[in-house]
């Protein structure tokens, strides 16, 4: 397996995985709400920080991902748009746009809200 073959390998599936990532940090943050009001250990305190952080990150990634995929296939006639990426978008979005079980992290986090409008309108 050489180098072109796994660039192309993540051209193919990076997507997939980056949805795939965030699906699995919106369920741990779902999982793990109720337990952060109790005494936890402090190494699940940052991850679970940790992923209330990357949450926002993993999905901007993703839409950028998607949007500069369906340019590509906008660019190249040849190609068709797969049903499935159609619906990772609204997905993705709802991922951006709050956790309902965590309304923040820290005290701090809320009144931090216009960062996450301006991070959400960017």
């Amino acid at each position: 397996m050489g180098i072109s073959s796994a660039v192309d390998w993540w051209e193919e599936w990076q997507l997939r995985i980056l949805v795939l990532g965030s699906l699995l940090v919106q369920w741990f943050l779902f999982l793990s709400a109720p337990t952060r009001k109790c005494a936890i250990p402090p190494w699940f305190r940052s991850l679970i920080w940790l992923a209330y952080l990357g949450g926002d990150a993993i999905a901007i990634y993703a839409l950028a991902n998607l949007f500069s995929r369906q340019r590509r296939q906008d660019c190249s006639s040849g190609q068709g748009n797969s049903i499935l990426e159609v619906v990772w978008a609204p997905v993705l979005l709802m991922h951006l746009g709050g956790y309902e079980s965590i309304t923040a992290y820290n005290i701090e986090d809320n009144e931090l809200w216009t960062r996450h409008v301006l991070t959400a309108v960017s």
